[in-house]
């Protein structure tokens, strides 16, 4: 018997393909020949959302400049003086002169009486302040009876002050 490994070889037969399997086949084939894209390339939906949230945040940017009061909130500063027993009485405006937290107050400081400002409420000259606070208001303007601005306000503007 003739050696096998000299025997004429063919190849093997191709498996029946439809036609419309054919046509996607070698649509496949095409595809991975393409050269690849590019990874940071931009599709339209991208660029869609991109847009629709610098729309929102302008929305949002604008109602907030609308809601916002066109003249700062105007806060009345009076000047007390406090005692070692936080007993505290409305003083002359210029005993709180010279700095802008309010005159000599220190929570160390060993010195009384301590004149300070008290911002807000019913400040009435030799009585005691009612409804209002020692702590510094912020983003508001701040003026003392005698018309004098401690305060700046509005966005962006002014410090704020440290409380007691």
């Amino acid at each position: 018997m003739p050696d096998p490994a000299r025997w004429p070889t063919r190849p093997p037969p191709e498996p029946f393909v439809l036609p419309s399997q054919r046509r996607s086949e070698e649509a496949y084939r095409a595809q991975l020949r393409k050269p690849p894209t590019r990874s940071g390339s931009t599709n339209s939906a991208t660029v869609m959302g991109a847009v629709a949230i610098v729309g929102i945040a302008a929305v949002i940017g604008g109602a907030y400049l609308l809601d916002r009061p066109s003249k700062p909130e105007t806060v009345t500063a009076s000047c007390v003086r406090e005692e070692r027993n936080g007993a505290r009485t409305v003083v002359a405006d210029s005993q709180c002169s010279g700095t802008g937290s309010g005159g000599s107050y220190s929570k160390t400081s060993t010195t009384w009486p301590q004149y300070r400002y008290y911002y807000g409420g019913n400040a009435q000259l030799g009585q005691a302040p009612t409804g209002g606070s020692t702590i510094k208001p912020s983003n508001v303007e701040i003026k003392t009876k005698s018309g004098t601005v401690i305060q700046r306000g509005g966005l962006g503007r002014g410090g704020g002050g440290s409380g007691s």
